[in-house]
């Protein structure tokens, strides 16, 4: 009788051990990630000597708001490209982060029209005028004439030497995004950029002659 208690009690220990580890194996913990509200517009477009204003990012996970770091500087006494990053983490330790770009450009009249038809490797690019310094274009790498992929880029002359075409969605009728590095400007007739987009295309320079 007595072996028979114990090993009733062997086997109910067993059993509450058994319970103990399925309560929590398996258990996924669930985390809010942080989620940034940018205030203003993403892409800022200055003359050189406005002022920049910071509009700021705001952040929370679930609702509970987070500290927001930024980084970066604008100096709108010199033209070019600016990006500021604002980035916040949560309390799991994800971070999350937003940029916002600008573009300071130069305060005299520009000395280079772009407008006009180019090419690359015997493709045209046309860009047509849509301000002083601002342009777009129908083909800002330069591939095969015609092609869904190709890409329309709205982009600017900074200062009749740096061309910069900031972050824009759905540039193809396949979607892709992208966004040019400060590419340079020779003279009216010549002009080079690289094209940030999908793995479509490549980083290489897109030169440009008229």
């Amino acid at each position: 009788m007595k072996k028979i208690f114990l090993s009733l009690m062997i086997v109910s220990g067993l059993l509450l051990t058994s319970c103990d580890g399925d309560s929590t194996d398996n258990v996924s913990k669930v985390t809010a990630y942080a989620n940034l509200h940018m205030n203003g517009d993403a892409v800022v477009v200055l003359t050189k000597g406005q002022t920049y204003t910071e509009a700021g990012v705001e952040a929370d996970a679930d609702g509970v708001a987070l500290e927001v770091k930024l980084d970066g500087t604008v100096d709108t006494s010199k033209p070019g490209v600016y990006k500021i990053r604002y980035s916040a983490t949560n309390s799991d330790g994800f971070p999350a982060s937003l940029t916002r770009t600008v573009i300071i450009l130069s305060d005299q009249p520009s000395t280079i029209d772009l407008s006009g038809t180019f090419f690359r490797n015997g493709n045209p690019n046309t860009v047509t005028k849509l301000g002083d310094r601002k342009y777009t274009c129908d083909n800002a790498t330069g591939y095969t004439a015609g092609d869904p992929n190709n890409i329309t880029l709205t982009f600017y002359n900074i200062d009749d030497k740096q061309v910069y075409a900031p972050y824009q969605e759905n540039t193809s009728e396949t979607g892709i995004t992208a966004e040019s590095n400060n590419g340079t400007i020779t003279d009216k007739n010549n002009w080079k950029w690289s094209i940030i987009a999908s793995s479509f295309f490549g980083t290489a320079d897109r030169i440009f002659k008229r």
